[in-house]
């Protein structure tokens, strides 16, 4: 589910069904270029045409990224064959997700700050 704007309940549950089928279809590729992805989220545009889709990627990101990028008309398709109840299936762009490499440079530095404290007060 998406927490990144203000979005609509609707576009939460349009999100939320892409973040799941897309991650499935990414795992059941065969392309050898595209191994250690996870999908962390989903985000639709107001209008529904397009889904930014935020992922994590162990290894090199920019070939498995533009890899992704590349395949995302085939994931499309899959993903209408998968949910015809859906209007229409939004265009897709694959995005480095950068919220948990955020979170661990808070991590480091609050490690950081609590390691200076326990060298001064010893």
């Amino acid at each position: 589910m998406s927490f990144r704007g203000g979005t609509s309940h609707r576009s939460e549950r349009i999100a939320s069904v892409i973040k799941r089928d897309v991650s499935v279809i990414v795992d059941s590729l065969s392309d050898p270029r595209i191994r250690g992805v996870s999908v962390i989220d989903a985000e639709m545009s107001r209008d529904l045409k397009y889904a930014t889709v935020f992922v994590a990627i162990d290894g090199d990101d920019k070939s498995v990224l533009a890899a992704l990028n590349g395949s995302a008309g085939y994931i499309r398709r899959q993903l209408a064959e998968t949910n015809s109840e859906m209007r229409g299936v939004p265009r897709l762009n694959f995005v480095i997700d950068k919220s948990q490499a955020y979170y661990e440079r808070i991590e480091q530095v609050i490690k950081g700050f609590h390691e200076d404290d326990e060298k001064h007060d010893g």
